[in-house]
């Protein structure tokens, strides 16, 4: 059994708090490690003379925290703090033949429409001056009117002068999350949530608590009863092409949802970095009720991840303290790369750019299905990924191993379980990101060619 150095005094403040503290202490200098089990809260009680409550409250405390996690019918885990899963540095990037793990776009040829943006640019030197200088947080106003403008014809309804840029969607959650959310308080999300929505609220010491899914997304019973147990600060969903499940919420759903959030006063952060993909999909949350939604969207999937420039739109009650925030942040968000980005938008790029995206990626999910399509496997249109939930004779550590020694990228179903949450046996499969349909196919095979493989019939003791 481990036994932890704590010790205990009637003089330092309530004994879960300094048992908090001291755990704190042992992960900080390393006597704890990542994934090191702690005690049962019995165990940790006797050792230290008080009682189960003492442990439990000392325990939700350093989860709250970030410092630990409850894994179902496993224990209090301590967390791998310092490694982010969902980041783009494979360290053995070389070896692997096949990478379905970065939910990027299809592999384009882009030079040539960057290289026409900056020359435009550049042809203008008083504009191109101009961008080199400070700006107001909110950023260029006429950069603000190209972008709302052209959200507008794809289906998303934004006023430029409430309209901020970020730089990307991730920038973007993360200015959300300062703005309104202190450490302590309750943020609920789906039941698998984008891991680095994940890796943010550990970061900013929320308390993440799951809500249950269907083949829609998140059940409006599951909010209502969530919004009275935890009284939540915000919710946070990802309701069109939800990641890691592919879900889109029906129009129903989300005017459902929207009437729980209005009943417990509850802002929703609407992450929509996927929203423009689809041709066809219902209105965003915003355009519902752009008062009680914080949307937030990006150029990154369906133009180029390496712009760096998303935006966001708050309730106008809000709009003062994300303009601080942004400011705080940054500044400004550079108006040379808002400037590339209209450039692009004005001159048709973007949609040129957004139509090969969807052509390229109805091809690729032609050939999964082909090649997966006897499995048990969820995807939607021009969604850069696939959920695929393992036969029951698999485990999932083991097919992941298994998966990466065949040199195959993808990523575990535990990346997407906030903690404390059950882990399915499913695997995110992004099929955008190899670099070409060959490639792709032949990764498929070899993942196919694992499923397939019947179980050993071996057991240790």
């Amino acid at each position: 059994m481990t036994i932890l150095d704590i010790a205990l005094s009637d003089n330092a403040g309530p004994r879960y708090k300094q048992v908090a503290d001291q755990l704190a202490t042992l992960i900080e200098n390393g006597t704890l490690s990542a994934n090191v089990r702690l005690p049962t809260h019995r165990a940790l009680a006797d050792q230290l003379g008080v009682t189960v409550g003492t442990v439990t409250r000392a325990y939700a405390e350093a989860e709250r925290r970030g410092l630990v996690e409850a894994r179902v019918g496993a224990g209090t885990y301590v967390c791998a703090r310092e490694t982010n899963h969902w980041t783009f540095d494979t360290p053995h990037s070389s070896q692997l033949e096949c990478h379905f793990g970065y939910n990027v776009p299809p592999l384009l040829d882009r030079a040539d429409m960057l290289n026409r943006a900056m020359q435009k640019l550049a042809g203008n030197p008083a504009t191109l001056n101009q961008l080199m200088l400070y700006q107001l947080p909110e950023g260029i106003m006429q950069h603000r009117e190209v972008l709302a403008h052209w959200l507008q014809q794809q289906g998303v309804n934004l006023s430029a002068d409430r309209l901020l840029f970020s730089s990307g969607a991730q920038h973007a959650t993360q200015m959300a999350l300062d703005a309104y959310c202190r450490a302590g308080d309750t943020l609920l999300v789906e039941k698998y949530s984008y891991p680095g929505l994940i890796s943010l609220a550990r970061q900013h010491q929320l308390s993440l608590k799951p809500l249950e899914m269907d083949d829609e997304g998140i059940i409006p019973e599951s909010l209502d009863a969530a919004c009275r147990l935890y009284q939540p600060r915000l919710i946070y969903s990802m309701p069109t092409l939800q990641n890691p499940t592919t879900a889109t919420m029906s129009l129903e759903r989300r005017h459902a949802i929207l009437d729980v959030c209005r009943k417990h006063n509850l802002y929703l952060i609407e992450d929509e970095v996927n929203g423009l993909l689809p041709e066809e999909r219902p209105d965003p949350f915003v355009n519902l009720d752009s008062e009680q939604v914080i949307h937030i969207g990006a150029l990154s999937k369906c133009l180029a991840p390496g712009l760096r420039v998303g935006y966001i739109q708050v309730p106008q009650r809000l709009y003062e303290q994300m303009t601080t925030t942004l400011q705080n942040h940054s500044w400004m968000t550079s108006p040379l790369l808002t400037g590339i980005a209209t450039e692009l938008i004005q001159s048709g790029d973007a949609v040129r750019v957004l139509s090969q995206i969807r052509s390229e990626m109805k091809v690729r999910l032609e050939i999964t299905r082909e090649i997966l399509g006897d499995f048990d496997l969820r995807t939607s249109e021009s969604c850069f990924h696939i959920w695929l939930t393992l036969p029951e004779h698999l485990r999932l550590g083991e097919f992941v191993t298994a998966a990466t020694e065949n040199g195959i990228s993808l990523k575990s179903a535990e990346l997407f379980v906030p903690p404390g949450g059950a882990v399915p046996p499913a695997v995110r499969l992004s099929v955008s990101s190899p670099a070409n349909r060959d490639i792709l196919r032949s990764g498929l095979l070899k993942v196919r060619e694992l499923l397939e493989q019947e179980p050993t019939g071996g057991f240790a003791l």
